[in-house]
């Protein structure tokens, strides 16, 4: 009854226990039958068996939790590989952070496609390498306000160079690009522009088949540069 209350590591040793206890009990009715019952006997071996039988399964279950979790460690933020982000609503430091995180993994160029970019966008852009071009393909809020302005590029163009702006006349969804055409690429696909990130719940996901998103890239470069 105990062990199957108890979890984790407390259980697995209550089991062992208990089933250590059986089998002490077990040869010292052997060596004292005369007080014992054949049926008491074969329902004590009966119970030693059940008993193994369950940490047996005990272990299995651990070790597919396991492999569990290391299958989810694998795909989500390590210190050496970035992947995948999930970030909650209100968590807008964690979302200033999984930004920069990924714009650092860059050594040589960083693109983003996203139509809604500001000021917080240059900020996470500025903590790139020293050398990375960043090439921005934006309909710059549609002409709105609060969005990018002239001042703001020029700053970031004097500061941080270099940086190319582009239309975007094409994607809804918000892609960032890293190093595109090297063998370092990576591309990730956004849930929220990253001004927005920790407004509400989005994930930043890797797409790792690159070659899929080529073809719009390609036609986005081809594009006049574009006047802030």
């Amino acid at each position: 009854m105990l062990a199957t209350v108890l979890r984790g590591k407390l259980a697995e040793q209550q089991s062992i226990f208990i089933m250590r206890t059986f089998r002490e009990m077990r040869h010292y009715i052997r060596q004292n039958q005369q007080f014992v019952t054949r049926n008491e006997m074969d329902l004590l071996t009966a119970k030693v068996g059940t008993i193994t039988e369950r940490q047996d399964r005990m272990e299995n279950k651990v070790d597919s939790i396991q492999k569990d979790v290391n299958i989810l460690a694998d795909n989500f933020i390590t210190d050496k590989d970035k992947k995948n982000f999930v970030i909650y609503k209100g968590q807008k430091l964690e979302a200033d952070i999984a930004y920069i995180e990924i714009y650092q993994q860059a050594k040589k160029s960083i693109y983003v496609v996203d139509d809604y970019m500001n000021a917080k966008s240059l900020q996470h852009l500025s903590q790139k390498a020293d050398g990375v071009e960043v090439v921005l393909f934006t309909e710059n809020g549609k002409g709105g306000k609060g969005f990018l302005t002239k001042s703001l590029v020029t700053d970031f163009q004097n500061e941080y160079p270099s940086l190319q702006i582009k239309p975007n006349p094409d994607c809804h969804d918000r892609l960032i690009v890293l190093d595109y055409g090297e063998e370092t690429e990576l591309v990730y696909h956004c849930g929220a522009s990253s001004k927005d990130a920790g407004k509400k719940l989005c994930a930043i996901n890797q797409i790792i088949e690159t070659a899929i998103i080529h073809p719009v890239i390609d036609r986005l470069l081809l594009l006049t540069d574009k006047q802030i």
